[in-house]
């Protein structure tokens, strides 16, 4: 019997939009009650997925489960272990990928990655670390970027919270003294990891490779606080997204079958890691 009502030392999250429950960090005080745990939260909210990322040496644990590896970084845990991106289905259409997105994506991987040097950004754009004081001018852009998003960055607050209390670093590219790109760094000193996440840039100021100088600038920043992977969940359909990583050294390693909502719909999301 598993007690729905046990303290869990490890983040979790699960919602409806979603439609799955996600394991976030794993505790090792929480292993193995957690699996099912886990899956009793699934039935009980009737979820259609469970996705959890956790060190390989749990990973036979999660097999015997009936989960499946659609991922996997080397040297994800302090430059030591590596890490399991691992999913449980509850639902036979949920497990089924996107076939057309898969073949265009396989294109791209086909192709070299360019090797052209950055240029400057153009002296018209101006690049920074973003602060509490920019929440709302963040929420802003990534409403007007996205139709909905996984999480709440449409809410200033829950921003301010993510920097407070999760470490999350934001970076922006302003024109005109506006706020027209956006990223973020969900940071994790222990694991000494990050994920490049939360790119946004305003319609009207693409095709100008400010995410590419957003990532690039997010590397330096972070690579001498001494982080060492990097790391991030693309959307499959975004080939320009992929193709940005790509360029700039990433490699894939496996695609999150119908894994996150985005922009109103659930997608497949591709991995992709580099380490410093």
């Amino acid at each position: 019997m598993v007690n729905m009502k046990m303290t869990l030392k490890s983040h979790l999250s699960h919602d409806k939009e979603n439609d799955r429950v996600y394991l976030m960090e794993m505790h090792a005080d929480d292993f193995p009650q957690i699996i099912l745990y886990m899956d009793k939260l699934a039935r009980t909210k009737k979820y259609t997925k469970v996705f959890a990322k956790v060190p390989v040496k749990y990973g036979p644990a999660f097999l015997n489960s009936e989960y499946r590896i659609e991922a996997s970084i080397p040297c994800f845990y302090d430059g030591q272990e590596d890490a399991l991106f691992l999913a449980k289905y509850f639902s036979e259409e949920r497990k089924q990928p996107d076939k057309d997105a898969l073949n265009a994506f396989s294109l791209l991987l086909l192709e070299p990655a360019s090797t052209n040097a950055l240029a400057p950004l153009d002296q018209d754009y101006k690049l920074r670390p973003l602060k509490e004081s920019d929440a709302v001018s963040m929420a802003s852009l990534f409403k007007k970027v996205f139709i909905s998003y996984p999480f709440p960055v449409f809410d200033p607050a829950f921003i301010i919270k993510s920097i407070k209390e999760d470490g999350t670093r934001y970076f922006g590219i302003f024109h005109d003294e506006k706020l027209v790109a956006v990223s973020s760094a969900e940071c994790s000193q222990k694991g000494k990891n990050a994920e490049m996440t939360d790119f946004a840039v305003f319609p009207t100021h693409r095709g100008k490779k400010l995410a590419t100088h957003l990532l690039a600038f997010m590397e330096e920043e972070l690579s001498n606080d001494g982080y060492q992977t990097f790391y991030t969940i693309a959307r499959i359909c975004s080939l320009a997204m992929n193709k940005t990583f790509y360029d700039r050294g990433y490699k894939y390693s496996g695609t999150l079958t119908q894994n996150t909502q985005i922009s109103g719909k659930i997608e497949s999301m591709n991995v992709w890691y580099k380490r410093i």
